[in-house]
């Protein structure tokens, strides 16, 4: 283990990459995209994602793993699964940990492509040290034969497991008829599971497929995150449907949905609870230029969000990023690093906040009912409006990235700008 974490912090440094993020997590080296596997066990907390050790492109999928006391400083741990076995062996694909006793079971995708066909499953691996995996024997354990609808057997994935009532639950995304549906799976022992309805199907958000479905509960309101892919020349979106699970009918019934997050860089988030929180990360990726990097020689590629705690506000998910976050009280030039902010004022709508990076600028201005973010970086220029009437703003800066968040909202984009240096206000 020593000589893994030495290996790592070297590789890290030998990188001096500006555009790497001090706090937001990234691989080592190579590519990274989905979380999978959020947990808190052993006291830590854990972090799996999807992971190509062998290139800064996505190839062929490992589970990279690593672990946090405070979600903001994480230490690199050993691969966690590869693809060897013959119902994984194109990628060991996204999924969810969950703790029974003192062991750790992760219900994840087993890729298999032949032939131009593929195949995806839901297979169970556990581990008591939280580092070696075994893989279940009579894997795998959920199939699209299972479920008794004409279902895409290339587009099943993605469990997300939790706990209900003393027996196990599976929320799965599946392609039915050609359209994005999430099922629902349930088991008694982790092992053995059986379908058992359709939670979500039949409308436009839901896409051609949906990925990385995650079921979270509070007292008032549930919530069913899930990304979709809409279709060709479409950007994939994150929606959020509020509603309440019927769990005498197994019926979720919805209220509305929104997008959580009206960045189109933000996808693939996955949950967590500690003590009785709800906290998520989701992927970061710029979705234009999602091989920037593998092609201007860098050593690694893909950030993972900065944490954040959710918070059920009138059937609304507030997101509150994690960490220390400094005060902005009044609209004067000022310097600052890399980290999180709250502007204590209202915005002024004369003047537009700039931020000023080694290689490019930030400009926000607020009108009375968005916000214009203009992006002027080494990869790209770019307008993005934010419709978001609140004033106070939480913004988190590290080096390529910029998420802004608000009461009932939140914008998360790749900026490629690194370094931001100073605060400036200017004349519209």
């Amino acid at each position: 283990m020593k000589a893994n974490e030495s290996l790592y912090k070297k590789i890290r440094n030998l990188d001096q990459d500006i555009l790497r993020p001090e706090f937001h997590f990234t691989a080592p080296y190579g590519w990274l995209n989905d979380p999978n596997g959020l947990v808190y066990y052993q006291n830590y907390y854990q972090l799996f994602y999807q992971y190509n050790p062998y290139g800064t492109s996505w190839n062929k999928m490992y589970w990279g793993h690593a672990r946090s006391k405070d979600l903001l400083n994480w230490q690199d741990m050993p691969i966690a699964m590869q693809p060897d076995h013959d119902y994984d062996k194109s990628g060991v694909f996204s999924g969810s940990a969950i703790k029974k006793g003192d062991r750790l079971y992760v219900i994840y995708t087993g890729h298999v492509e032949e032939k131009g066909h593929v195949v995806e499953t839901q297979c169970i691996a556990y581990t008591d040290n939280g580092v070696d995996f075994t893989k279940y024997k009579n894997n795998p354990v959920m199939t699209a034969r299972d479920i008794p609808y004409n279902v895409d057997e290339s587009n099943f994935r993605d469990p997300k497991v939790f706990e209900h009532n003393g027996k196990y639950y599976c929320v799965v995304a599946v392609a039915i008829d050609g359209k994005g549906t999430i099922v629902l799976f349930e088991s008694s022992d982790l092992l053995n599971w059986k379908f058992k309805t359709v939670l979500l199907k039949d409308d436009p958000a839901l896409g051609v497929m949906t990925e990385c479905p995650d079921l979270i509960a509070f007292k008032d309101n549930d919530y069913l995150i899930f990304s979709s892919i809409l279709g060709k020349g479409k950007n994939s979106i994150v929606y959020s449907a509020q509603g309440k699970l019927d769990w005498k009918e197994f019926q979720f019934n919805v209220e509305k949905i929104h997008r959580l997050d009206s960045g189109d860089d933000f996808y693939a988030p996955q949950s967590l609870i500690k003590n009785g929180e709800h906290i998520l990360i989701p992927w970061l990726r710029s979705v234009d230029h999602v091989n920037y990097l593998d092609r201007t020689g860098h050593a690694w590629n893909g950030i993972m969000g900065i944490p954040r705690k959710l918070l059920d506000n009138d059937g609304y998910l507030h997101q509150v990023p994690i960490g220390k976050i400094g005060e902005i009280n009044t609209p004067i030039d000022q310097s600052i690093e890399n980290g999180s902010y709250k502007l204590n004022f209202c915005f002024p709508k004369d003047k537009k906040l700039v931020l000023h990076g080694i290689n490019g600028n930030i400009s926000i201005e607020k009108s009375d009912e968005d916000y214009l973010i203009n992006i002027d970086g080494p990869v790209f220029e770019k307008k993005v409006n934010w419709n978001s009437k609140v004033s106070c703003l939480i913004f988190v800066i590290d080096n390529s990235t910029l998420e802004l968040f608000s009461k009932h909202d939140s914008l998360s984009i790749v900026t490629f700008i690194s370094e931001i240096y100073r605060l400036t206000w200017e004349e519209k």
